[in-house]
């Protein structure tokens, strides 16, 4: 169901309302660069690449060497194929089976952006901290519950319950603020190197902005059924409805929080403990297939 909605959404992906997403994206490039300016070239992956767009504003900060990007949807990585040419291997993957294309600790650095509501966080951190070389790094960004949940809020609260936003929060990974996030991380092995809790403003002028915030990015509605179609409809009437009541409904100001965290795995310490991880490695079950 994720890959049919991002393939429908592909060609639409990066007019990112608002900026939300580029924003974001900025300021893990930002933290980023800031700690592999000066490493040479850069082996990294990037667990859902989508149209490419973190990969193509590293390129221009840092080194990179060589690089996979996983995604689902094959619309996605069409995308990103004629933003980032042939230096970029591309699989169609989910994010966790990583492990079945690379090698264990043989990245630098892992990217992660806006997956933990698709991913099951446990199988997420996991594969990004195994793929990673002691002392490599990984980037994540999420949206947090707390700012979702504002969809659920005011005057969108009834068109959120006929899109089910809030069920279908408390079923997603998304950590429940900036603090969980952290957390999640520290409890997988990882170290924290730099954070900050993006929060950016925006203002729903129109019925089409909301659109393009929840269903062009993919979001709502890959937490949604078959009748995707007919909840739009429904909704737009809902909301011209409401328009009449509220007098009038828009515009509608709210604050998007995003938790934008670069992280270490040790390179001291295997998150298992050195004598276990020497274990598996000696017995090959730390080996995957590469390729």
């Amino acid at each position: 169901m994720v890959s049919q909605i991002y393939d429908r959404v592909a060609s639409r992906y990066d007019r990112d309302w608002s900026g939300i997403y580029a924003g974001a994206r900025a300021h893990c490039v930002d933290q980023i660069s800031a700690e592999l300016t000066a490493a040479g070239p850069v082996d990294a992956i990037d667990l859902g690449i989508g149209t490419g767009n973190a990969f193509n504003d590293l390129r221009a900060r840092i080194e990179l060497g060589d690089c996979t990007g996983f995604d689902v949807s094959r619309g996605m990585l069409m995308q990103a194929r004629q933003k980032l040419g042939a230096d970029i291997r591309l699989v169609n993957s989910d994010a966790a089976r990583a492990v079945d294309f690379v090698a264990p600790e043989s990245v630098d650095l892992v990217l992660s952006h806006f997956l933990l509501s698709f991913v099951e966080a446990d199988r997420l951190l996991s594969t990004a901290h195994r793929v990673l070389r002691p002392g490599g790094l990984m980037s994540l960004a999420t949206s947090t519950q707390r700012s979702l949940i504002e969809l659920h809020t005011g005057r969108f609260r009834r068109a959120s319950k006929l899109f089910r936003v809030k069920r279908s929060l408390h079923k997603a990974h998304t950590p429940r603020d900036h603090t969980h996030c952290l957390e999640m991380l520290r409890q997988h092995g990882f170290e924290i190197v730099s954070e900050r809790l993006h929060r950016q403003p925006v203002c729903f002028e129109s019925f089409d902005d909301v659109r393009s915030w929840a269903l062009d990015s993919g979001w709502v509605a890959s937490r949604l059924d078959d009748k995707t179609g007919l909840r739009v409809v429904s909704s737009r009437v809902l909301f011209a409805l409401a328009q009449l009541y509220y007098h009038p409904l828009y515009p509608v100001d709210a604050v998007n929080e995003i938790s934008i965290v670069l992280a270490r795995k040790p390179a001291h310490l295997d998150r298992y403990g050195d004598a276990e991880a020497h274990t598996r490695q000696a017995t090959g079950q730390d080996l995957r297939p590469s390729g």
